[in-house]
């Protein structure tokens, strides 16, 4: 029981460590992405008719469902679930090119952060029917978010999309619960300074 409760107490600890450490990094970027937020919703807004954020419903924590923001890289109505986007699309606006291959097109995840929906780092979290999919090859998927909250940014990010996509579900699946096993601050720090790295290699789609 002592054991038992060592444990409950340790993982308390760390979760409110790494929410901690997610609010003080979300408001330093904030502060100082501001300015290419203003210019970055300005060009989707000038350069193609549709709203600026692209919303969508995924599966968080514990299952619960939650709307994810970002900027929209595409035609105003041209994605559909599961679409698989690769380079060259014509569905792909001129800044949307360029904010998918940073992968800045993320950014405005920063609110689910702040909301308490997101983690800076950790599994991606994927539409309904992506999940519905997974669950259908691997059992476990249904699992992958019941102790972790979903990331900005993960291990598989920082690989890019096509490394995603070559691999295959399973292939990330392992990584992810290598993440899910064994993450700790020292792991966080690492992936995100491999994203800074990836955004500026423009690594993304």
């Amino acid at each position: 029981m002592v054991y038992s409760d060592y444990h409950f107490y340790r993982f308390k600890e760390e979760v409110m460590s790494k929410r901690i450490f997610d609010l003080i990094c979300t408001f330093i970027i904030l502060i100082f992405s501001a300015p290419l937020v203003l210019f970055i919703a300005i060009w989707i807004r000038v350069t193609s008719p549709g709203p600026i954020i692209f919303r969508q419903t995924r599966i968080g924590y514990r299952g619960k469902s939650f709307v994810i923001f970002k900027f929209r890289t595409m035609k105003d109505g041209s994605g559909h679930p599961l679409d698989m986007v690769l380079s060259g699309d014509n569905r792909i606006t001129v800044p949307g090119k360029f904010l998918r291959e940073t992968h800045i097109d993320e950014l405005p995840q920063l609110i689910n952060v702040l909301l308490g929906q997101m983690s800076l780092v950790g599994p991606r979290p994927h539409q309904v029917e992506f999940v519905e999919k997974g669950i259908q090859e691997i059992p476990e998927y249904a699992l992958r978010l019941n102790n972790v909250r979903p990331g900005l940014t993960g291990l598989e990010q920082i690989h890019g999309r096509m490394w995603s996509l070559k691999r295959g579900i399973r292939c990330v699946f392992r990584l992810e619960s290598f993440y899910i096993n064994h993450h700790c601050f020292l792991l966080d720090l690492y992936i995100l300074s491999r994203t800074v790295k990836t955004v500026l290699g423009r690594n993304g789609l």
